[in-house]
């Protein structure tokens, strides 16, 4: 390994940034940057570790054991000169919803040798690296993993952060560059992180973008509120152990249509690829939440004993003098997720009746528009993630993830 501290720049300023950066910033071998584009968070959270002489992890251990680490991160800027500089792992800890800005304040200083991670990536991460880094894109290397490493609970800005709970495994892609990484990265990330979760890689990009998570969050809310009433409710409902037997189908079915659009892709003449890798969703929860459910005797069963959610609830809000569903997450699940999805199944020539119905839902409930009549030409569609938007029509751009027009 390539001599000197790994330096890690750590993009956002949410739970997952915190958590990010302070897994990072306790291990002795890296140096760690946190660039976050609010220069007002980001002289608060530099203020606070001055004060404070670093940050606090707590990591919740198996037996309900808690271990508290130490971190120390070098410096917080919102100035991405400063914290890109010689960096040999960018890691994109915020929303899908911010990728783009971070990305576009980024490029100017981004390396030849740069490798940049989105934790997660979300789906058409790499398209909209392709897009936005140009020329460059072709020297980076591009990392993209389905899920954030854990989920987080932020107990005091800038100062203490508690790691709750890991998958088992996170699967992620890996796009190579021309550019000579100077340290193995996915072996970096496993590194700043320890034994979990499993970082492992997939033998595609697509196969991660055709992930069953993609549509699970989105089903789940349309399958609790897909013919709500209008009126308040007195408490949020359970998410996932509150899931239905008529849910649990309409996951499977989605699933499906997945699986349906990786076959393709895997049988296409057009290309040499395969995407068997691409899991339905019973077996995605199988290897993600191992040990953690109490029963596997099928889908339904399983998603309403993962111990780890047994109290998540729907996000809701209040109003009307009672509480009604916040449906605002549903428009990074369409724009970074859903409508790439059909994106590509548009591309493959594969239908997806359920997709297109779940779009449908929510699009109206967030006064968006990508669908019409089958078809990507809404007016939001410049906003998402989805192929068409950047000029991608064949099933070789979208293995290559950019335009191959000369």
């Amino acid at each position: 390994m390539a001599s000197g501290p790994l330096k890690v720049c750590v993009c956002g300023g949410d739970n997952n940034s915190h958590l990010v950066a302070a897994f990072s910033a306790s291990n002795p071998e890296a140096e760690t940057r946190i660039l976050d584009l609010n220069e007002e968070e980001a002289t608060k959270w530099e203020e606070v570790l001055e004060k404070s002489g670093g940050m606090v992890l707590t990591i919740n251990e198996e037996g309900g054991t808690k271990r508290e680490v130490k971190a120390k991160p070098r410096l917080v800027t919102s100035d991405p000169k400063e914290a890109i500089n010689a960096s040999d792992l960018i890691v994109l800890t915020t929303s899908a919803h911010d990728h783009e800005r971070y990305l576009q304040a980024i490029e100017p200083h981004v390396g030849k040798n740069a490798v940049i991670i989105g934790l997660p990536g979300r789906p058409g991460f790499e398209y909209l690296c392709y897009k936005i880094l140009g020329s460059k894109a072709d020297l980076c290397t591009f990392l993209s993993f389905e899920e954030p490493s854990w989920t987080s609970k932020l107990v005091e800005f800038g100062v203490h952060v508690e790691a709750t709970s890991a998958m088992q495994v996170l699967v992620g892609s890996i796009v190579r560059g021309r550019g000579i990484c100077r340290r193995p990265p996915l072996m970096c990330l496993q590194m700043i992180h320890g034994s979990k979760p499993l970082f492992r890689p997939s033998r595609h990009f697509l196969e991660v973008t055709l992930s069953p998570n993609t549509f699970l969050r989105p089903a789940i809310i349309y399958g609790q509120w897909g013919n709500w009433d209008g009126k308040p409710v007195s408490e949020a409902p359970l998410f996932y152990f509150g899931v239905s037997q008529e849910t649990t189908e309409l996951l499977n079915t989605c699933s499906q249509e997945c699986l349906d659009i990786a076959q393709a892709i895997t049988t296409s003449e057009k290309v040499k690829m395969d995407a068997t890798g691409v899991q339905d969703l019973y077996q995605w929860c199988m290897e993600r939440f191992k040990g953690d459910y109490s029963t596997n005797a099928d889908l339904y069963s399983m998603l309403t004993t993962i111990r780890q959610f047994s109290d998540l609830r729907h996000a809701i809000k209040e109003a009307d003098g009672g509480l009604v569903p916040d449906f605002e997450c549903l428009v990074e699940d369409l724009e970074a997720g859903l409508v790439v999805i059909k994106g590509i199944a548009l591309i493959t020539g594969v239908d997806t009746p359920k997709t297109d119905e779940l779009i449908t839902w929510c699009q109206e409930k967030v006064g968006k528009q990508y669908l019409v009549n089958g078809e990507l030409t809404g007016s939001d569609v410049a906003t998402s993630r989805c192929p068409q938007r950047f000029g991608l029509s064949t099933l070789e751009e979208l293995a290559e993830g950019k335009s191959l027009e000369q």
